[in-house]
């Protein structure tokens, strides 16, 4: 009797387990590309009107680059294309030599 449930136990907390470990994986985990189709072509950057940047993940293999056009298309950009690195690069100089703007200060004058 102590054998049976103590084996009812053991499979009930075993079977409780396992849908939490698949819900924790599906949600913190990137499953699959967003890019079907990857261009090479050159995309002028006044065109550009946000860029983001997916590393690779568990579920894709490789890095993903998707540029928002202002004429609210999507395209995904091959990461390894010289131009694209070239606008990654200048991003990434911009953003560390950016600086806070100093907030003005009216001075009364009396």
């Amino acid at each position: 009797m102590r054998v049976i449930s103590a084996s009812l136990l053991f499979l009930l907390l075993v079977s409780s387990l396992s849908p939490v470990h698949g819900v924790l994986e599906a949600y913190y985990t990137n499953l699959k590309c967003k890019c079907k189709q990857e261009i090479s072509d050159f995309v002028q950057p006044r065109f550009i009107d946000q860029l983001q940047v997916f590393p690779r993940g568990n579920g894709c293999a490789k890095t993903e680059i998707i540029l928002w056009l202002k004429n609210k298309s999507v395209i995904c950009v091959n990461p390894e294309s010289k131009w694209i690195q070239t606008i990654m690069k200048l991003i990434q100089k911009k953003k560390f030599f950016s600086t806070p703007p100093t907030p003005m200060v009216k001075r009364r004058v009396s």
